[in-house]
């Protein structure tokens, strides 16, 4: 982000991804959903649960192989479960497992929530049941935007609002949000002090905010930086101690802070499908599951919620 931008600014030049080679014709399989006639769109219905199920009882056999085509066309589908009808799309996480684990921790009735990178919007589309007001999604990855309107088109749910925007961006959103998610994002980011002070700065007085991240066991107040990567993946920065983890949320202001768990990751929660392409969970560890293909400790998330006071 350039210095003195504003924010108009910054979601001009983000939306400049929407014009990559690799990205138009994908936009253009999305506006091929505008050949459905309406009629067929009318009475869809929404049912939430593990999979987030889409009902449109009007829609005919043509118009279903169309939402078929433009839904393989979106590979990969990294969050999910979702059910349109009779198409399954069995993403490569099992974001429920996640959604669930958090659920019971959540008041977001009558909230406004703020989800950072929200990918295709699974927890904000999910969070819909629990009545908010409004629900904004940050992630500046075009094709988490495309996969976004495919969804939106057919759920039509005007408190979803997506911007194609990273957590640097926050900063426009001073005192904005009474629920914020920071989920999978922390390790990803070189100074994840100056990410959860953006989080802080981005709720109202009194708001909640809800993180994870990858961790490593121990008492001590340390973090593991990879020299190289972490279970193939290159951005991965620092990965702390539980400790250590809440002490940068008690750095950067935050109180009450809450551990709701810490699980290892499961091949349940993770894993290769015909709906995500490429390389998951059983190949980025050793065959003992215990280590990462680099020996490190395989990966182990923990669970934080903690309040802004003032």
């Amino acid at each position: 982000m350039k210095p003195h931008q504003n924010l108009e600014q910054s979601r001009a030049e983000r939306k400049r991804v929407l014009g990559f080679k690799h990205i138009l014709p994908l936009s253009a399989q999305i506006k091929c959903l505008n050949a459905i006639p309406k009629s067929e769109l009318r009475g869809t219905k929404v049912v939430d649960g593990d999979f987030i199920e889409i009902l449109l009882p009007n829609l005919n056999e043509k118009s279903f192989e169309r939402v078929c085509q433009v839904a393989k066309a979106l590979i990969p589908w990294r969050k999910g479960p979702f059910r349109i009808n009779g198409l399954e799309i069995q993403s490569e996480w099992n974001s429920a497992i996640k959604y669930n684990l958090l659920a019971p921790h959540l008041n977001l009735e009558d909230k406004i929530i703020g989800d950072i990178g929200c990918n295709n919007g699974y927890y904000m589309i999910r969070a819909l049941a629990h009545n908010p007001t409004q629900i904004i999604g940050f992630d500046p990855m075009p094709l988490c935007f495309l996969q976004y309107q495919f969804l939106q088109f057919f759920i039509r749910d005007h408190r979803l609002k997506f911007e194609l925007l990273g957590i640097e961006e926050l900063l426009y959103f001073e005192g904005k949000f009474d629920v914020l998610f920071c989920l999978g994002v922390l390790y990803h980011r070189k100074s994840p002090l100056e990410s959860i002070k953006l989080v802080y700065n981005a709720l109202k007085s009194g708001g909640e905010a809800v993180f994870d991240s990858l961790i490593i066991e121990g008492e001590q107040e340390i973090a593991l930086c990879p020299k190289g990567r972490y279970a193939k993946m290159n951005n991965v920065y620092f990965i702390p101690t539980l400790r250590t983890f809440q002490g940068w949320l008690e750095k950067c202001g935050f109180r009450e802070i809450v551990h709701i768990a810490t699980l290892k990751t499961a091949f349940e929660e993770q894993r290769k499908t015909k709906w995500s392409g490429g390389e998951s969970l059983e190949d980025f560890l050793m065959p003992n599951g215990k280590q990462t293909i680099e020996g490190y400790p395989a990966p182990r998330r923990a669970y934080l919620k903690a309040k802004r006071l003032s």
